[in-house]
């Protein structure tokens, strides 16, 4: 992810060590390609016997800009609080896929990831907040890309590309049943209880006597997994009460 110009005092940026000394650390804020420094009393809330003890070279730390002068910023570990910096970093990995995609978008286009945010990715965050919310955008509302000034040949690129990148993911959820049925007609029993699986949506695989699988497939894995379970369940209840055993344990 990059942004034009210097940072704002009080923002939070991610920063990679680059360079350790006794008393501070230089830091390159990746967001901005400028570099920080971090004094040793803005690296721990605690005294600092050894810096190293709590920065590495090519770490990646999240600051706040304590304040700027000229090209010199300076910057603070210790005022960003745990839940800031978790925050913070999440957001840095959303964005850094976002920039990703935004990278295929232009390449289709014959541009590089430097030419292609001087062409159009500054003004999309500009618009947009954020490469993320750029591609959700393109994903589940289209035409609002259009409606923002978004060239047609980039637009189509970002929707070609978020259409590929956001493909759902289904899940397999299965649980193992072993059935008996103790009436002359077991077999026909069987068959008309695991018909509840049907009802259900769910496939029923036959493996071998008395062993059979129970198969859904979704994209929301708790639901389909608690379908399953209960599924299992009603079937497991009903061949007991019709002359019969049964259990269900759910498959890994």
């Amino acid at each position: 992810m990059k942004k034009k110009g210097m940072p704002e005092n009080g923002e939070l940026v991610i920063c990679r060590i680059t360079k350790i000394h006794p008393n501070s650390a230089f830091a390159e804020l990746t967001e901005y390609g400028k570099t920080g420094m971090i004094h040793v009393s803005e690296v721990a809330r605690r005294w600092v016997r050894n810096i190293r003890e709590f920065l590495k070279e090519n770490q990646y730390v999240v600051c706040r800009v304590m304040r700027i002068e000229g090209d010199h910023i300076y910057l603070s570990v210790k005022r960003v609080a745990k839940e800031q910096a978790n925050s913070k970093l999440n957001e840095f990995k959303r964005e850094k896929k976002a920039e990703k995609m935004f990278e295929l978008a232009g390449k289709d286009l014959g541009k590089s990831l430097e030419e292609s945010y001087e062409e159009i990715g500054y003004k999309l965050q500009d618009s947009f907040g954020s490469l993320i919310k750029v591609f959700e955008v393109a994903l589940n509302n289209p035409e609002l890309l259009k409606s923002k000034g978004i060239p047609k040949n980039w637009a189509d690129a970002l929707i070609n590309i978020a259409k590929k990148s956001y493909v759902e993911k289904e899940y397999e959820v299965k649980a193992k049943l072993k059935l008996v049925c103790y009436e002359p007609d077991g077999i026909k029993v069987i068959k008309k209880v695991l018909m509840k699986a049907r009802e259900n949506n769910l496939e029923v695989k036959y493996i071998s006597t008395p062993t059979y699988m129970l198969v859904g497939k979704g994209k929301n894995h708790k639901e389909l997994e608690a379908r399953i379970e209960k599924t299992a369940e009603e079937i497991v209840k009903c061949i007991r009460q019709n002359n019969g055993e049964g259990s269900f344990d759910m498959v890994e």
